[in-house]
């Protein structure tokens, strides 16, 4: 549902207030005394989405990004986005011209560069700009919410991208910031305690079922603000890579916030993921309060806020770590411990993107016959998958290449599944899951690199043991022979033990091989 509000009279009476400089993320003293006007921005509730609502997180595709001008972030850091995805940038209709010549003395790609003219009140896009959701219609739409600044123009920033998009635009009413709110892309979403304190109307069940309605998110996360800042925003310590990945930021013993963020993982390894598994949760050492969580996931790159220090390369190394096979790329800037990157940046997904949903694979503690992985794709853009692009690439640490297997469909549903052959004890195994539809899309999950886990072992079957019931008999022999003859074809981990000669060839050798062991035994 389509819904445009006007509010021009009082955004004259508040925009009369804003001095010419550039605005601080926080409050300026005049907003400060201004702050009751927050609640009159609002007063645009819709009906919420038609269920069941998905919020698109941050680390699935993106068509590009929206800025503001004046920059909050430098040509370099446009110039990269820009050279694959498309840079939209909000700026009133006198600075375009300013604005262009700036990207192009930069070097950003002005082909992937959108104007979209209209005043804002500062650059912190990440705060006031668009939250997407996948509707019960499967169609991406905006769902707003009221900016906690009274800063209108800014407040008017979601609606203006719905039009320029053509989707679907709906207004929660909640009072946040986007810098404080993250999610899963599963239904999960965090921020801290601010949330509360922001919507004085609602009590705390009242905050997530505006969450849940409007949003999808739930369960909903509201942690304790760790870091005694002004902003008390989660980007500033906290960050979901995936669905079941977090980062958090740490710090020395000795650093008066320890105890704050140590709490906060502890709330994390309390609180499961939506698989009702726990969080794979990564560190990111901030020793100097560094903004290393404020980084930007854009489709295959990883954009983090560096401050040339000592800990750089560790931070980009734990990022290496969390997403392998992503492009991690450090930038210099006017960062601060409370404002970096992510506040300044938002990310506009592809409308008609593929989804994957998928539980990755946990290290197998015993070897098995086949590791299965099950998927569910679901495309928005209205074409048909393509049934010969729908596969899985698999590998171990000693193979080169990956191997394709095909997804097999269950029935009619958008469900597939695929299976990763058994694997000898201590095999690290490396995976991903591939799609394409008619519209040209193509596109992997992860989005770049791979899931991996390990073949652990637990307790190693011996050469021979073809079958794998723990015994070397009589059975293994009619097993090893129904392979010779074709009758039986032994498949995964049992080829290993079934080679006990180890000649690279199962044949009447192993055969031989068996007798002897059960005779010796």
């Amino acid at each position: 549902m389509k819904k445009i509000m006007l509010m021009g009279l009082f955004a004259t009476m508040i925009t009369a207030t804003v001095p010419d400089k550039e605005l601080p993320i926080g409050f300026t003293p005049e907003e400060w005394e201004n702050r009751h006007l927050i609640s009159q921005m609002g007063g645009r509730q819709t009906d919420p989405p038609m269920t069941p609502i998905r919020n698109i997180a941050e680390f699935e595709r993106m068509e590009g990004v929206v800025i503001r001008y004046p920059f909050g972030i430098s040509t370099a850091v446009i110039s990269e986005m820009a050279e694959e995805w498309i840079v939209y940038c909000l700026v009133s209709a006198g600075s375009q011209g300013s604005a262009s010549n700036s990207m192009n003395n930069g070097g950003v790609n002005m082909d992937n560069v959108v104007f979209i003219i209209g005043p804002t009140d500062s650059y912190w896009t990440r705060d006031y700009g668009p939250w997407w959701v996948v509707d019960g219609n499967d169609e991406i739409a905006v769902v707003d919410h009221t900016y906690n600044r009274p800063r209108p123009n800014d407040n008017q920033a979601p609606q203006k991208m719905a039009d320029h998009l053509n989707t679907d635009y709906y207004d929660s009413d909640l009072i946040t910031a986007g810098g404080n709110f993250m999610n899963n892309g599963l239904n999960i979403g965090a921020s801290t305690t601010l949330s509360y304190d922001e919507n004085p109307g609602l009590d705390e069940q009242g905050v997530a079922d505006l969450y849940e309605d409007y949003y999808g998110i739930n369960p909903y996360f509201a942690i304790e603000d760790p870091t005694g800042t002004y902003i008390e925003h989660i980007d500033t310590w906290a960050k979901f890579l995936s669905p079941t990945k977090v980062l958090v930021r740490s710090v020395p013993e000795s650093h008066s916030q320890f105890d704050e963020i140590e709490a906060t993982v502890d709330y994390f390894e309390t609180h499961n993921n939506s698989f009702d598994e726990p969080w794979e949760i990564f560190r990111a050492y901030t020793p100097q309060n560094q903004p290393y969580t404020n980084s930007l996931i854009l489709n295959n790159k990883v954009l983090v806020p560096i401050v040339s220090n000592q800990w750089d390369d560790d931070a980009i190394a734990v990022y290496e770590e969390a997403l392998p096979g992503y492009e991690v790329l450090g930038f210099t800037g006017s960062w601060e411990s409370t404002d970096a990157l992510h506040c300044r940046v938002k990310g506009i997904p592809d409308l008609g993107m593929i989804q994957f949903f998928h539980n990755p694979i946990d290290d197998q503690d015993l070897p098995a016959n086949f590791y299965t992985v099950n998927v569910t794709i679901v495309q928005l853009s209205g074409f048909d998958l393509i049934p010969e692009e729908l596969y899985m690439g698999w590998k171990n640490d000693s193979m080169d290449e990956y191997e394709e297997i095909q997804l097999t469909q269950f029935e009619d549903s958008q469900n597939y599944s695929a299976d990763i052959p058994s694997q000898a004890v201590d095999t690290e195994v490396k995976y991903y899951i591939h799609a394409a539809d008619e519209s040209g899309r193509m596109d992997n999950f992860p989005i770049a690199g791979y899931l991996q886990f390990d073949a652990l072992g637990g307790i190693p079957s011996e050469q021979g043991d073809v079958n794998l019931d723990g015994s070397i008999d009589v059975l293994d022999i009619v097993t090893i022979v129904g392979h010779i003859l074709g009758t039986q074809i032994i498949e995964g981990y049992g080829l290993i033990l079934a080679d006990v000669n180890e000649d690279g060839v199962i044949n009447v050798l192993d055969v031989i091989a068996i007798i002897n062991i059960i005779t010796a035994g």
